[in-house]
């Protein structure tokens, strides 16, 4: 099975609106480009400093601490 939540897949979509395990050498080629040289792909904003995902937002304003660890 192909795992469709990775960056270069994400890629592949975002440009040729396919799965990256659908796409030929080259379009392949293309996207491995991309992911190393686009700023876009290499600074996500979930790897920014203080993102919060919404689960985050959630179990805070629950009060439920340190939910990643139980």
């Amino acid at each position: 099975m192909n795992n469709k939540n990775t960056t270069i897949d994400k890629i592949a979509m975002s440009e040729f609106d396919m799965h990256y395990y659908q796409l030929s050498d080259n379009e392949k080629q293309w996207c491995h480009d991309e992911m190393m040289n686009n700023k876009k792909w290499l600074n996500p904003f979930w790897k920014q400093e203080g993102y919060q995902s919404e689960t985050d937002k959630l179990c805070d304003k629950l009060g439920i601490l340190n939910y990643k660890t139980i």
